[in-house]
């Protein structure tokens, strides 16, 4: 506010008018009356309504304001239309304060929660002077508006300025972007007339907005937005983005469009696309011939863009187009037919007279065919005719190479033969149907498929009757008829002889080295053998027992034997740094006489010579990434990929480096070779046998989206018939029998109401936020939304603390309370480890340890890898030190903790694979006791709706989801409401 003696001394400057007639001596003195903006006060947002007379005379304006009080100072307006004059009535400080009293008599009557009474009767009137200027709008042509601002120059002269109240309604929107510096910046845009603004252009005064001399009405919800915006941008810290997108973009974004696109991931597909054909029929008389073009995984119309973006689960495809490739196949169908030239649809069509005439139909698809241009839709057509005969299909074995053999077929539809070529084309193209040349449609039986289809889609064509395959597929010539026979002749008789006798638990087909310093039991001896045989036939394996059965030493057991049987060999194994030392420890146990060499570390260095002369070299994935040029020019023996499952994604620079390594052999070792999806298993097995799985386009289309998107179980079967052979899977049910008892027991948590309103709270926002966004934008658009409220409600249920920039201050924890009772009744003389996947609820439950005066290890993902041995053979050896406090991501695989038998998972886990991972640190070879696993759930949360739908979505393969991004692309809307509920 500006104290009185400032006030006294503010001048007004009358800006003199444009004078048109400068030859005219005398004028006649002409006075209007109008309205008068006020923006002369300091504070942002206020303006004030007053009268202004102007008189003009001789060119010249002068100004006279009066305050707009009561009737009697409404004189000058009595020529105005009675309507527009009852309205400017209702500007007055008579009418206004009747409002302010009547507001303050409505707050005390009914008390209204998250107000003050000023506050209320500041927005009612807010509110009332909107109305007014809305009802003011259809008068503009009538009454005359000025605005008065202090001179930029000189702040305590007032300047007065004609103004103009706009018909265009202003919207407000935001737009996420990057400075020069990367830092996230929201900044407010204002939309009118459909185009865009920044909220910096404009001054505002509450739901005024002022440009120049133009003002626009914005919306009050638009006004009280803003109000949070002050500035018109937000710069975000870059520790913040993440909860600034949930707190603010997410709900900003209900409401307003929020454009977001920085956030989301760019993908080009820069591949040559593939034309494809659909036929249909055109009014019962015409076939109709489109075209479309297959650009890697997306399908797209055939127009003339040179770009085509697709949105899909929050990644933008820019679809790179090759126009010329395009016209080159448009071209060849349009020279197909001389009618064709003259039809410029998006189509070309044809009579079914002209069509069948001198068989052009048939030349035409048969010309399609040839150019491997795939033909849809024929199932669909009414006018063509379907043979009828039954077909038949013969295979043959046709001789071995060193790693292949070939098969001859021969397929006939009556009297019309088939070239093996087509049918494989349309089994690669899923069409149920082939063109034979007497031009009837013969039908490809289901029984093909399931028999033949994958041997023709993944084998190569000799000739028109010969089909050559990797001995890796040996597998799937068992479903043919007469396949026993056909696998005698593919794979010798000696393999097949040990293969039986191993199925059978018939050991002693290798000697286990009688150096060795361990006593396999009788299935680690049985991995071992199972590693000896694939040597044999110098195919990689994947050994994939359950956590605690022992990979380790049946690996070591087997590179032992590689060691004697090839001395001048060196072998590779690669594992997380976390696992490193874990590897040395067993190699010096099990055998002490192998030379080893860890190579890692800042002070590492490559030598050839020492490579040669060590028998085992251990180091990181990390570490083969950084010195790939020098360990991809060294041939090893054996490479052996622990943890193979971080080399899941085949883009990561890991995959690509692991890749490029030179071996004799390889085997990988995983608890969880699928994690996420299917498509995980592609680079581990790749790695091992390449060309087993086909390509990556093939083995998605064919494996991965079935099995992952509509639960396919053919698919599955038929995944597990070629990979059966090389990847050896036991569970501890099946095969460790001696070992103690484990109980499962689920510690049922009541939250308190502190707590529950909490929980309640984040849920409401969420069920209501989510399934308003999925219905408009789809479950793959907000699968991070989805992610980021499951992982609130979840932080909640174990302590409300948890949940940053909250505006709660709750501290009650009904998990941490139960947790200290279990460790102060249940140790004795046990101990136990404590399990959470947010570090930040291990921390709260470190500090109740130590306020108690419990000792306890900690280890999370800051632990360094020496460090984590030391930490685990003290907690192994020291009776004092009972409880160890662990956090999935550092410590769900590679540990033997088994002097605990005591296992607390704090929180559910996606995926209950990931959860026996870590009963496993305990429960696993060289446990003497019974073990006790306690999972902590909060009733009535989403954690036991977490529980009923990992029965609900049991996967074809057990372990098929463990972390978040997979357990959420599979759940449905009605999953989420039920999530929320």
């Amino acid at each position: 506010m500006q104290d009185p003696e400032q006030k006294k001394s503010k001048k007004t400057i009358i800006l003199p008018a444009v004078t048109t007639d400068k030859g005219s001596s005398k004028s006649k003195k002409k006075t209007t009356h109008g309205l008068l903006i006020d923006l002369s006060k300091k504070q942002q947002g206020a303006f004030k309504i007053a009268g202004l007379l102007v008189a003009e005379l001789n060119g010249s304006r002068d100004y006279k304001t009066f305050p707009l009080v009561n009737e009697i100072s409404l004189f000058d307006f009595k020529s105005m239309p009675v309507e527009l004059y009852r309205i400017i009535y209702a500007l007055t400080a008579d009418q206004i304060n009747a409002q302010k009293n009547w507001l303050t008599d409505q707050y005390r009557e009914k008390m209204p929660e998250g107000f003050t009474e000023e506050a209320y009767v500041q927005k009612g009137i807010q509110t009332y002077l909107y109305n007014i200027f809305q009802q003011l709008r259809p008068f503009a042509g009538i009454l005359k508006w000025y605005y008065q601002v202090a001179d930029d120059l000189l702040p305590s002269n007032m300047v007065i300025k004609p103004a103009a109240i706009s018909n265009f309604s202003p919207a407000v929107a935001f737009e996420l972007l990057r400075t020069y510096n990367g830092v996230l910046r929201m900044q407010t845009l204002i939309r009118i007339n459909n185009h865009p603004f920044l909220a910096t252009d404009f001054k505002r005064y509450g739901f005024l907005l002022q440009s120049k001399n133009e003002f626009f009405i914005l919306s009050l919800k638009d006004a009280q937005t803003m109000d949070h915006f002050p500035n018109g941008y937000i710069d975000v810290a870059a520790g913040k983005e993440k909860s600034f997108i949930a707190d603010t973009i997410t709900p900003l974004a209900q409401q307003y469009t929020v454009n977001q696109d920085i956030l989301m991931q760019e993908e080009t597909i820069d591949v040559l696309p593939q034309p494809r054909v659909y036929f249909s029929e055109l009014n019962g008389s015409f076939l109709m011939i489109s075209i479309r073009w297959q650009y890697g995984e997306f399908e797209i119309e055939d127009n003339a863009d040179t770009r085509t973006t697709i949105v899909s689960n929050q990644t933008r495809f820019a679809i790179q187009r090759y126009s010329a490739v395009e016209e080159e196949a448009r071209s060849y169908i349009r020279s197909l037919h001389p009618k064709f030239a003259q039809q410029r649809n998006d189509y070309f069509y044809l009579s079914f007279s002209e069509a069948e005439k001198n068989q052009w139909f048939v030349k035409f698809y048969r010309k399609l065919i040839d150019r491997n241009i795939p033909v849809y839709g024929m199932n669909q057509m009414q006018h063509f005719r379907y043979n009828t005969h039954v077909p038949v299909i013969k295979v043959e074995h046709k001789g071995n190479g060193i790693d292949w053999f070939d098969l001859y077929v021969e397929i006939s539809y009556g009297d019309q033969q088939i070239a093996i070529a087509d049918l494989q084309k349309a089994l690669l193209n899923r069409q149920p149907y082939l063109l034979l040349k007497d031009g009837t449609l013969g039908m490809i039986p289901e029984e093909w498929q399931h028999k033949l289809g994958l041997l023709l889609k993944i084998g190569h064509l000799q000739n028109n009757s010969q089909l050559r395959l990797s001995k890796l597929h040996w597998t799937l010539a068992q479903d043919l008829q007469d396949g026993d026979k056909l696998v005698q002749q593919i794979i010798t008789p000696d393999y097949i002889s040990k293969w039986e006798q191993l199925q059978q638990n018939g050991h002693n087909l290798f000697k286990v080295p009688a150096t060795l310093n361990a006593s396999l039991r009788d299935y680690q001896k049985a991995g071992f053998e199972w590693m000896c045989l694939l040597d044999e036939m110098q195919w990689g394996g994947c050994l994939a027992d359950d956590m605690g059965l022992g990979k380790t030493l049946q690996t070591i057991s087997f590179l032992h034997y590689q060691t004697e049987k090839y001395p001048a060999d060196t072998h590779l194994v690669i594992c997380p740094t976390s696992l490193m030392y874990n590897w040395q420890t067993e190699l010096q146990k099990f055998s002490p006489h192998l030379s080893y060499r860890i190579y890692h570390g800042p002070s590492r260095s490559f030598n050839v010579s020492e490579f040669e002369n060590t028998q085992i070299i251990i180091t990181s994935y990390g570490t083969v990434r950084s010195d790939l040029e020098q360990l991809a020019a060294f041939k090893f023996g054996y490479i052996v990929c622990d943890e193979s499952q971080i080399i899941k994604n085949a883009g990561s620079q890991v995959a690509k480096a692991v890749l490029q390594l030179q071996s004799r052999n390889r085997l990988v070792l995983s608890g969880t070779p699928i994690q996420n999806n299917t498509f995980d298993l592609y680079t581990q097995m790749h790695f091992i046998n390449p060309g087993l799985l086909g390509n990556k386009e093939f083995f998605r289309s064919e494996f991965a989206l079935p099995i992952d998107k509509f639960g396919d179980k053919e698919a599955a079967a038929k995944l597990r018939k070629m990979i059966y052979p090389f990847m050896l899977r036991r569970t501890k049910e099946q095969v460790a029998k001696d070992l103690p008892p484990k109980t499962e027991i689920t510690l049922w948590c009541e939250m308190e109401e502190e707590q529950r309103q909490v929980y309640d709270e984040y849920k409401n926002h969420y069920r209501s936020s989510l399934l308003e966004r999925i219905e408009k934008e789809g479950i793959g658009s907000s699968s991070v939304y989805i992610l980021e409220g499951l992982t609130r409600l979840r932080q909640i249920c174990n302590a409300p603390q948890l949940v940053k920039n909250a505006t709660h201050s709750a501290t009650e924890s009904v998990k941490l309370k139960a947790l200290m009772e279990e460790i102060r009744e249940n140790m004795g003389t046990h101990k136990a480890l404590v399990f959470s996947q947010f570090t930040g609820m291990l921390q709260l439950i470190a500090d109740e340890m130590t306020k108690e005066g419990i000792s306890y290890f900690y280890l999370d993902g800051s632990t360094k890898a020496e460090e984590r041995q030391v930490l685990v053979n003290r907690f192994q050896q020291e009776a004092d030190v009972q409880v160890f406090l662990i956090s999935l991501k550092a410590g769900g695989v590679g540990l033997t903790l088994t002097a605990a038998d005591y296992v607390y998972l704090v929180d559910p886990w996606w995926n209950p694979a990931a959860e026996q991972q870590a009963i496993d640190r305990a429960h696993r070879i060289g446990q003497q006791q019974k073990v006790f696993a306690y999972k902590m759930i909060c009733r009535d949360s989403v954690e036991e709706k977490i529980l009923a739908l990992q029965q609900r979505k049991k996967a074809l393969a057990a372990d098929l989801i463990s972390e978040e991004s997979g357990f959420v692309k599979s759940l449905s809307t009605e999953d989420i409401a039920f999530l929320f509920s």
